[in-house]
């Protein structure tokens, strides 16, 4: 496996598991089956407090997945006078 499509697969799992234990955590704690009546789980601010982070994993599955994105576009095309005008740069004498 070359190193790139293991970056790429590495991220696509990540992706997986930020989603998936996301909406789990988002969604669990508010379940009526699940809600014990003691202890601190009982709470509504532990519940919201466990909800928040499924919405942290949620948003970093979601900024994975738009640099996901972006290393899979091909990688712009230069533009042809651009070539020209740092050939211009170096004929007139300048030196950096």
């Amino acid at each position: 496996m070359t190193g790139r499509l293991a970056s790429l697969l590495a991220s696509a799992l990540f992706v997986f598991y930020c989603t998936a234990v996301g909406v789990y955590l988002l969604l669990h704690p508010w379940f009526p089956a699940h809600r014990p009546t003691f202890g601190i789980s009982s709470s509504g601010f532990f519940r919201g407090f466990v909800s928040g982070l499924g919405l942290v994993h949620l948003f970093a599955g979601l900024a994975d997945i738009r640099g996901l994105a972006r290393s899979l576009e091909p990688p712009p095309a230069s533009r042809p006078f651009d070539s020209v005008a740092q050939t211009s740069d170096s004929a007139s004498g300048e030196r950096p």
